[in-house]
């Protein structure tokens, strides 16, 4: 089996052009098309079928199955080179979510800092679903994540870490009746995070559920402007608790049978990382968290 010829072939399925994929690996147009027949005539059947125009392509049924094992087989070679230098480099790539980072890592920032593990995670701060995106695709070795759904997906463990709530705020300088109803919501100016977030989703299915249409203002991947915004009463907002759990100048605004999905924050990597000593005890000290939490 020959990888490179995987990888020519993954990416003329993709050009459907020989010299357009000759010229992006470097190498002459006949090392593309040698390529080809190697995996014509050891998988017996014919995998492309060339167009009537110069240099153009589509792939057989054949083409198209193989490129679906090709995928996974490139996929894996990626997966091992990564986890093989995450081995010898005694570092972690680790995905850090800003909301459940700010939260989480003061309380266990001691212990990291006992076993030196401040030396050895390499940070990689981004949203929730595009850290779940960089861990599946091997970018990083683990992450923390913060969802209203435990993972499914037989590529995945995961250690639930802890289980919070999303809350309707408000500055403190604001007076609200005692008995809010969510049509009170009309005239308010809400200030969301935007799409970069999970709390997007969970907006919009609050707004399909109960019918309600809350005027938004602005949008921000930035929860700490967001909090500020809403403690000087340029409107209210919705996000989860693990985000004002330490914060001052804010209320939560209460209203009658209102159910809102859960916020699991969890610790996510692949299924089947040789952890190793560093990894476990990384794991270790995030399950320690929990069970004190």
């Amino acid at each position: 089996m020959n990888l490179n010829d995987f990888r020519y072939f993954q990416k003329l399925s993709d050009m459907k052009s020989f010299s357009e994929t000759a010229h992006f690996f470097k190498v002459s147009q006949p090392t593309i098309t040698y390529a080809l027949k190697r995996l014509e005539t050891e998988y017996d059947t014919k995998l492309v079928e060339r167009k009537s125009y110069a240099n153009s392509l589509s792939l057989t049924f054949a083409g198209e199955q193989l490129l679906q094992h090709i995928n996974k087989i490139l996929r894996e070679d990626y997966l091992v080179k990564t986890d093989l230098d995450r081995i010898k480099q005694k570092q972690i790539k680790m995905g850090l979510p800003p909301i459940i980072t700010n939260y989480l890592i003061p309380k266990i920032f001691d212990e990291l800092k006992q076993f030196d593990y401040l030396n050895r995670i390499i940070p990689v701060v981004d949203g929730s679903k595009e850290l779940l995106d960089k861990l599946k695709n091997g970018d990083i070795d683990l992450s923390l994540l913060g969802s209203t759904n435990l993972p499914d997906d037989p590529d995945l463990e995961y250690k639930l870490l802890d289980t919070h709530q999303f809350k309707i705020i408000a500055s403190e300088n604001r007076k609200f009746k005692t008995n809010l109803k969510l049509t009170d919501l009309i005239d308010e100016d809400f200030i969301i995070l935007d799409e970069k977030s999970v709390h997007q989703q969970v907006f919009n299915n609050f707004i399909d559920k109960y019918n309600v249409s809350p005027r938004i203002i602005f949008q921000t991947s930035d929860y700490k402007l967001l909090l500020d915004l809403v403690k000087e009463n340029k409107g209210i907002s919705f996000i989860t608790e693990t985000a004002i759990r330490s914060s001052s100048g804010i209320q939560e605004l209460k209203f009658d049978k209102l159910e809102l999905p859960q916020f699991y924050i969890m610790l996510v990597y692949r299924r089947g990382t040789i952890k190793g000593s560093i990894f476990e005890k990384l794991i270790s000290i995030f399950e320690g968290f929990s069970i004190k939490n």
